[in-house]
């Protein structure tokens, strides 16, 4: 695996990251954007209609983003992101859900898949992780966001168990790319949410280590891996982002910085081959 395994994208308009294995695979359109740019009340390039911003300047943003993918900003499939394990096939019907007004979103889902040329799938987050996979096979791709209910209760293997069952897709020759997301150093829990971690990952101290007598630090990237590797995918076959959300303030909004924030955007789309 190429080191870093993610690279910045900058147009001059639009700065976003894009992973090297996705990339190199020339079958996908895969960027998770910044908050550089961009008109926003949240101070930038915010890609949500749920943060109570100004709809047209979200609906700018997300334009001006799909102008730097190549992708059709109308198509975009939006879930309503629920820290759930609900994971949803979509196909050339659901083009558009989401993507002007989020009522429309998919409901009560955190990860999309499909098979469809030219159907982006966008998540939007602000620290957690956005998980993206490719099947090159089919073609198929997927994608997952992963907080840290989503983690512990895994919707990394959920996302590809329902590939492997709706489009026979094979996770040993499956990619995976991790986005930006909060740093272990950054990212202190409790004793509840530590506790879920202990449990699924066993007190692995590369996911949890005690930062002091009621406080913890979890390392959400690297459990994402783990669970990747649990679902069947090899470890070099995973990208994963070196940027931390929160410790980056002029490159990405933080939920757990800032509270009151936008939110970037992970978008995946597999191109007309």
């Amino acid at each position: 695996m190429r080191i870093p395994n993610w690279f910045r994208v900058d147009t001059g308009e639009i700065r976003y990251y894009t992973p090297w294995n996705l990339h190199a695979s020339c079958l996908v359109d895969c960027g998770f954007s910044t908050r550089v740019h961009g008109v926003s009340r949240h101070d930038g390039l915010n890609l949500s209609l749920a943060v109570g911003d100004d709809a047209a300047n979200v609906i700018a943003n997300r334009r001006a983003f799909a102008g730097a993918l190549g992708v059709d900003p109308a198509r975009i499939v939006v879930p309503n992101q629920t820290h759930s394990t609900n994971v949803r096939r979509v196909t050339d019907a659901d083009a558009g859900a989401g993507a002007v007004d989020h009522s429309n979103a998919i409901p009560d889902t955190d990860a999309l898949i499909t098979d469809a040329p030219g159907l982006p799938l966008a998540l939007h987050s602000a620290d957690c992780a956005c998980i993206f996979l490719l099947d090159p096979c089919v073609p198929a791709i997927g994608v997952a966001h992963a907080g840290w209910r989503g983690t512990v209760n895994g919707i990394a293997v959920a996302t590809v168990e329902a590939m492997a069952r709706e489009f026979g897709s094979d996770p040993g020759t499956m990619f995976a790319a991790i986005g930006p997301a909060i740093e272990r150093h950054c990212y202190e829990v409790g004793e509840d949410v530590a506790r879920e971690f202990a449990r699924t990952f066993d007190s692995d101290e590369r996911v949890l280590r005690q930062s002091g007598t009621d406080k913890w630090r979890v390392d959400l990237r690297t459990a994402n891996v783990i669970m990747l590797q649990r679902a069947g995918l090899h470890a070099n076959s995973i990208a994963i982002s070196e940027q931390c959300t929160s410790c980056n303030r002029d490159e990405f909004f933080s939920y757990r910085r800032d509270g009151d924030t936008g939110r970037m955007g992970g978008w995946l789309a597999l191109r007309h081959v």
